[in-house]
């Protein structure tokens, strides 16, 4: 199936699915208007190499912020699908729960944390619900964003940019942060611009339908950063029925 935007992306996508990882390396080599790859040195990407990820992270991250302290759920939750920061582990050195901590960092050092009311989460934090609650109508899965409400507190909003949903902090079910989040949970979402960090090549979680699922994601562009060794092995690993993550058709 052809993909959305960019004959690049759609091939790129397609030589994963067909399992060519040949093909896979040198697409991503060769990058495009929607495709770009960093070839990291090691496992873990340096700073150097990291640079494309943060300048996407904080360039989504302001406007976030900015759009939720003006008060604008709807410009706040736009912002906020212009980019998501996606990895196979939630946990270790290649998890999100390590990677949401310093694209926190990054959005923090470009805004003032301190600004607008106080409450559980600073206004321009974006939030992921997850559990289902039937008292809200929120689904586990549904993300928000902290958005002033002009009268000294705060409301989360949800749903789309043209009827935002708001909620207040109290009424929340369980939420968390989702400066990132894994390539399973965003499974269903689409994003304009995707930042994908792979492990390590030896990772079980690193499968051909994993990322699949992360290029998909993407509605413009995909940014990958690993070594070439973890792109062969996701592509030529056999598809794993029992992961969770099924190709799109």
């Amino acid at each position: 199936m052809p993909h959305r935007f960019g004959a690049d992306l759609s091939a790129l996508a397609e030589a994963v699915r067909g399992g060519r990882a040949d093909d896979v390396l040198t697409l991503l080599r060769a990058g495009g208007p929607h495709v770009a790859f960093v070839e990291t040195a090691g496992a873990l990407p340096t700073e150097a190499e990291l640079v494309p990820v943060r300048d996407a992270v904080v360039a989504a991250g302001t406007a976030v912020v900015a759009a939720a302290r003006a008060g604008d759920p709807g410009a706040a939750l736009d912002a906020l699908a212009r980019h998501r920061l996606l990895l196979a582990h939630r946990r270790g050195p290649s998890g999100v729960a390590r990677w949401a901590a310093q694209a926190q960092v990054w959005v923090e050092a470009a805004t003032d944390p301190g600004h607008g009311p106080r409450g559980p989460w600073p206004v321009g934090t974006p939030l992921l619900v997850t559990t289902n609650d039937r008292t809200t109508g929120l689904a586990n899965g549904d993300t928000g964003v902290v958005v002033d409400d002009g009268a000294g507190g705060a409301v989360v909003a949800f749903g789309t940019p043209a009827a935002p949903r708001l909620v207040r902090p109290h009424r929340l079910p369980p939420v968390e942060p989702v400066h990132a989040m894994t390539v399973h949970r965003a499974q269903g979402s689409q994003y304009g611009r995707v930042s994908v960090l792979l492990p390590p090549a030896a990772s079980p979680l690193l499968t051909r339908e994993l990322l699949y699922t992360a290029v998909t994601r993407a509605r413009d562009a995909v940014h990958v950063l690993g070594t070439a060794e973890a792109v062969a092995a996701a592509v030529e690993r056999p598809v794993r029925r029992a992961s969770g993550l099924r190709f799109a058709r």
